[in-house]
């Protein structure tokens, strides 16, 4: 605590001085727009959540996983080590949320545990309001909740309140907050709880008479073997699924599940005096419904064994329990002695127990005690029949309201079938009329299609011809220059191998054009990409500039959506164009936001220039060069490669040229940014 405070105090002498200094600077110097500016800054900086330290939330984790590990074994040593946790927390990492909702969480199972129902509901509380200051460092503030929820659930269960219970399993399971994750161990844990509260739910407090439970069994069966959490969780389920079984009246299937328990328990490691006696007493149910099978009097030793250890473990309403099957079925096979000492001795003490809401169980505490005759005095017998009948009272009432609550979730949720059926024939109907107009006008639209691919056919074939014509003419006017450079026998070697890396990049601008523009040619592969990553690419394979020529590429981070490799195709060829047309000066390349989500590409050089004729034709595959061009491939690449991405978007990218003679030439390309998706 004290070094939370010290904390506290240095962030608070520290944002003083920055204050302090900001207004200096600021007011004095009269600078109030920086002044508002970096006040604003200070303000969102101190707002910021402080990152939680991987070595401090490490321990904190530790703590809490060992708080669950010892859920069952030790609920006291897990109350202990959660407050550890809380406490330290606390001191050293104040926004570490998600421990914190585990730590309450570990310690609200552990109280429920020790049937310590005030302070489960206080760390249930605490849990809720957590998650409702919504954290930003919070990441599991849903799941955690929904363990809360679980375990609220089983409170309102003891207490009999099973409507109130049902509505949260029904309200946890309608929210989807279950399934959207099944491989984190939280989520498996959560299922698992939810899966025990049902079939206590079921089983118990509505004594089988769910529809499906047997569907609902089955289920948890199927999943299970996904869901690891740990030995303890996995004998939790093993014997909720026992005692779901039992009541589904197949004790052989339950016994399977107890015997599974029971090889577990043999390992020292995993033993927990808990499950231990909720085996035993589980097994001697389980065998009592087997007539002939085992003795009655090893069935009254199993559960008087299972009554020692829950008096061991210390839970009152689990060591309640063990005395009423104890007596209860001491009084089935005639020992009435055995049932008088046992209740007995648990009237001797109970006054020392903290008291617990249990109905359904004082209820069956009370059955016991009237029809064992144990009382001497008429009054007393009185007033077991009294609390007796209060109960009974209480729990029918809640039963009937449960049944209620039922069918009115019942009901919705027919109506909402009916709705959905219902829409779904408004929605047929309208699919026949649809369908039925479309039968009108069926033949016609196959005849505009059939027509429209005639027509592209056709202009298909005429690009065919134009791409051969303009690569011959192109060609011829490329590679001359190249050609009568390399025929000169006083060429120096570095010019020469200048020319044969020119001569080389034209021909690999009419491999990537042959591949572009014909039918199924080169793929495009598009995704999102930085720009700065093709200017970076394409500024190392550009050509050299000449002497007295500078070449920028102005930093962006902007994004394209596009093929990234057929852009640095188009942009290399601008560049290395600008930079042949311009004899000294500049060429640079940037990139800015335009309208409509699109990004405006330009490469500036100041350099020779063209003529409008020039520009009209600068980009036309359909016709021969100007006389006097020297762009050739590359500018008609670009072309393709723009025409390839519009294809894609169909939001207007395109190509265009400014260019005034003797001053130079702007080069622009639109292309779409990531915020726009493309099909």
């Amino acid at each position: 605590m004290a070094k939370l405070f010290c904390n506290k105090i240095c962030k608070l002498v520290i944002f003083n001085c920055q204050f302090s200094i900001i207004s200096y600077l600021c007011i004095v110097k009269k600078y109030c727009p920086l002044f508002c500016l970096a006040l604003f800054w200070l303000l969102a900086a101190c707002q910021r959540p402080a990152p939680v330290d991987p070595l401090l939330r490490s321990r904190a984790d530790g703590l809490n996983k060992e708080a669950f590990i010892n859920r069952y074994r030790d609920p006291q040593r897990c109350i202990d080590l959660s407050q550890n946790a809380l406490q330290f927390i606390l001191d050293s990492l104040p926004g570490y949320a998600d421990g914190v909702l585990r730590a309450r969480n570990n310690m609200a199972f552990a109280y429920y545990q020790l049937s310590d129902r005030d302070n489960a509901t206080l760390m249930l509380d605490y849990v809720d309001k957590t998650i409702a200051l919504q954290t930003p460092s919070m990441q599991n503030g849903a799941i955690e909740g929904a363990i809360a929820q679980l375990l609220r659930a089983r409170l309102l269960q003891r207490d009999c309140q099973i409507a109130e219970s049902y509505r949260i399993l029904h309200d946890i399971d309608a929210s989807g907050v279950l399934r959207r994750n099944r491989d984190n161990l939280l989520y498996n844990y959560a299922q698992t709880e939810y899966y025990i509260t049902t079939i206590v739910l079921n089983f118990h407090y509505r004594n089988g008479q769910e529809a499906d439970l047997r569907s609902l069994i089955e289920e948890v069966e199927q999943r299970r073997p996904a869901l690891k959490v740990d030995y303890a969780q996995d004998m939790a389920l093993n014997y909720a699924l026992a005692y779901g079984w039992q009541s589904a009246g197949e004790s052989n299937r339950a016994l399977d599940y107890c015997n599974t328990n029971f090889d577990l328990l043999n390992i020292p490691s995993l033993f927990c005096l808990f499950h231990y006696a909720n085996n035993l007493q589980m097994t001697a149910s389980a065998l009592q419904s087997m007539p002939g099978v085992v003795s009655p009097d090893s069935i009254l030793a199993l559960y008087d064994e299972a009554r020692e250890a829950f008096f061991e473990y210390g839970d009152p309403y689990q060591m309640l329990g063990g005395v009423i099957s104890t007596s209860r079925y001491a009084l089935l096979i005639g020992d009435t002695l055995r049932a008088h000492e046992v209740l007995s001795e648990w009237r001797s003490m109970r006054g020392t127990w903290k008291p617990f809401a249990a109905p359904k169980m004082e209820l069956a505490y009370f059955d016991v005690l009237i029809r064992s005759r144990l009382a001497d005095e008429p009054d007393e017998v009185r007033s077991w029949y009294e609390h007796y009948r209060g109960l009974q009272d209480y729990v029918a009432d809640n039963e009937h309201e449960d049944f209620a609550l039922q069918q009115s979730l019942a009901a919705a949720t027919r109506r909402s079938r009916w709705m959905t059926h219902t829409a779904m024939g408004f929605a047929l109907l309208a699919l026949l009329l649809v369908a039925m107009l479309t039968l009108l006008w069926f033949s016609a639209r196959r005849l505009r299609r059939e027509k429209r691919q005639l027509e592209e056919a056709k202009r298909r074939d005429v690009e065919r011809i134009a791409n051969v014509e303009t690569t011959l003419s192109v060609l011829r006017h490329d590679v001359s220059p190249f050609m009568g450079y390399l025929r000169n026998p006083n060429l120096t070697p570095e010019l020469r191998a200048e020319v044969l890396d020119q001569l080389l990049r034209t021909f690999d601008n009419i491999k990537n054009w042959t591949r572009l523009s014909v039918p199924a040619g080169l793929a495009f592969n598009g995704s999102v990409f930085p720009l700065q990553e093709v200017f970076d690419d394409v500024s190392r394979q550009v050509v050299k500039p000449a002497d007295g020529v500078t070449l920028t590429f102005a930093p962006t981070s902007l994004q394209l959506w596009g093929d990234p490799l057929l852009v640095v195709i188009l942009l290399r060829n601008l560049v290395n164009n600008a930079l042949q047309h311009t004899a000294a000066g500049s060429v640079t390349v940037s990139a800015a936001e335009a309208a409509d989500g699109m990004v405006d590409l330009c490469v500036a050089d100041t350099g020779s220039g063209m003529d409008a004729a020039q520009v009209e034709n600068l980009f036309r595959a359909d016709r021969p060069l100007p006389a006097g061009s020297e762009h050739g491939f590359g500018l008609i690449l670009c072309r393709y490669i723009v025409k390839k991405h519009d294809d894609l978007t169909r939001r207007g990218c395109r190509i265009w040229a400014d260019s005034t003679p003797a001053q130079g030439t702007a080069m622009h390309v639109l292309l779409s940014a990531p915020t726009h998706p493309t099909h």
